[in-house]
């Protein structure tokens, strides 16, 4: 007999569910099947029914997430880097903060920040007409990417003290003038 979709769906969440509740709190080496398995209230038969370990479970979340970043977040990019596409990159937080946070936090996937990169550098680069081949452009992106998602996430990870609007303001204001006039801007000494 043939399981219905939706209840296939419905398994392969709770599971993924169970399996993001004991990875937010320890390490995935640490993390067992049975672990998984008891938490979400199904036989260890039914785990390798959807996945091959505990990594699988890992790599199905990430792509199911960067999948989401790449359709509503990344392909909306424009050319001016205006406030609205650094907000939307916040409003990612807003939405699947619990996530990221985790995923690129000290417990997370060291890779995962690689692999958001590799969906969203390419959109940047032909979004600012800039060739694969010039050198610098890889530098340039993995440098302001990695700062972007940075900032964000510690912003995030430390209750969002500062409002998102201000926020988005310094992370712009950083991205377009540089990093050295906003540390001038807020230093208590003369530089």
């Amino acid at each position: 007999m043939k399981k219905q979709p939706e209840i296939t769906t419905q398994t392969r969440e709770k599971m993924m569910e169970a399996f993001w509740s004991l990875y937010c709190g320890k390490k995935i080496e640490h993390i067992t099947i049975k672990e998984i398995t008891d938490k979400a209230g199904y036989h260890r038969g039914t785990f390798y029914e959807y996945f091959t370990d505990i990594y699988d479970v890992l790599n199905q979340l990430e792509d199911d997430l960067l999948e989401y970043i790449r359709v509503n977040h990344i392909e909306r990019v424009d050319a001016n880097l205006s406030e609205d596409d650094i907000q939307n990159i916040a409003n990612l937080y807003s939405v699947k903060g619990k996530y990221l946070s985790v995923l690129l936090g000290e417990n997370g996937d060291p890779q995962f920040l690689n692999k958001i990169k590799a969906i969203f550098i390419p959109v940047l680069m032909d979004t600012f007409g800039l060739s694969k081949e010039e050198i610098h452009t890889s530098y340039i992106f993995e440098f302001a990417s990695s700062g972007i998602f940075a900032a964000i996430t510690h912003w995030y990870n430390n209750e969002e003290e500062l409002p998102s609007q201000e926020l988005i303001a310094l992370i712009r204001s950083m991205l377009m003038k540089g990093v050295y006039p906003m540390i001038q801007k807020y230093s208590t000494t003369t530089l």
